[in-house]
C-alpha cells in the first residue's frame, strides 16, 4: 500500500514538474493561423496596417482602424489563437460604435516577431499604448483598453502598470 501511495506521489510530482516546465507552451497558442485571412478593407473599413517595436526591439504586427467622427480609440488585446485578421467581427463592431481601434498581435501570434511570455505580452501591450497615444495623438482618457480572453490579462496588466506610474511620486 505504502508502495502504491508513493508511486502515486511520484507521478503527481513529475506531472506538476511537467506542467510547470512547459507552462508557456501550455498557455499560450500562437501557432493557429500566422497568415492573415482577410483585412479590414473586406469589410469596408479604412485601414492602416502599423508596425510596433517593443522595448527589447522586437518587430510586432498592427493595424490601425480609426473610425470616421471617433468618440475615442480603443486598445483591442484579442484572445488565444488567432491573429488580428480573426477579429474583424469585432473590429466592426467598434467602429459601429465610434471607436478608431488599434489591435496588435502579441510576440510569436501573426506576423510578430518572437515567443510570447508573459513579460514579453507586458512590453507588446506597452508599445501599443505608447504608439496609440503618439502617433495616433489619442489622450488617455479617451481610449478604452479591451481585453477577451488572455487579452484580458494583458489589459488588466497595462492597466495596473499605468496606474502604478500616475500614482508614484514625481521628483
Amino acid at each position: 500500500m505504502i508502495r502504491f501511495l508513493l508511486s502515486l506521489v511520484a507521478v503527481y510530482l513529475l506531472v506538476v514538474a511537467l506542467m510547470w516546465a512547459f507552462q508557456e507552451r501550455l498557455l499560450y497558442l500562437p501557432h493557429t493561423g500566422r497568415e492573415h485571412v482577410a483585412t479590414p478593407a473586406e469589410r469596408g473599413l479604412a485601414w492602416e496596417e502599423v508596425t510596433l517595436t517593443t522595448e527589447d526591439d522586437l518587430a510586432l504586427d498592427a493595424w490601425w482602424i480609426p473610425a470616421p467622427e471617433a468618440r475615442g480609440g480603443l486598445l483591442f488585446f484579442h484572445g488565444n489563437a488567432g491573429n488580428i485578421s480573426h477579429r474583424l467581427e469585432s473590429i466592426a463592431q467598434f467602429q459601429r460604435l465610434g471607436l478608431s481601434v488599434l489591435i496588435i498581435d502579441y510576440r510569436g501570434y501573426g506576423r510578430s516577431e518572437g515567443r510570447p511570455s508573459e513579460a514579453g505580452t507586458a512590453l507588446d501591450a506597452r508599445a501599443a499604448w505608447q504608439w496609440l497615444r503618439e502617433q495616433a495623438g489619442q489622450e488617455a482618457g479617451e481610449v478604452v483598453v479591451f481585453g477577451r480572453s488572455l487579452g484580458a490579462a494583458v489589459a488588466a496588466e497595462l492597466t495596473a502598470s499605468l496606474e502604478q506610474q500616475q500614482a508614484a511620486p514625481r521628483r
